[in-house]
């Protein structure tokens, strides 16, 4: 994988993961101890969760932690956003 590579597939996973589960945003932010925005932002890619954060989304969705972290890529501290 070319690591200059940006991309998310957060977008696409996480909705469906917590449609499976039957979670809304709320409940999965309150799991995870993260606001429902936060979720949201996730979705969109407004911001991105840390390894810590990805790890207790996937516990709380009951998804394996490798394919979550599989889904995006970490962004770095201090990098702008475009």
């Amino acid at each position: 994988m070319d690591s200059s590579a940006d991309f998310s597939n957060l977008g696409k996973w996480l909705p469906q993961k917590m449609a499976d589960k039957g979670m809304s945003a709320e409940q999965l932010g309150n799991a995870c101890g993260v606001s429902r925005s936060a979720i949201y932002f996730f979705i969109s890619d407004k911001n991105r969760p840390t390894e810590m954060t990805m790890m207790k989304i996937c516990r709380a969705l009951d998804a394996d932690f490798a394919d979550g972290l599989r889904q995006y890529t970490p962004r770095p501290m201090g990098r702008p956003r475009l």
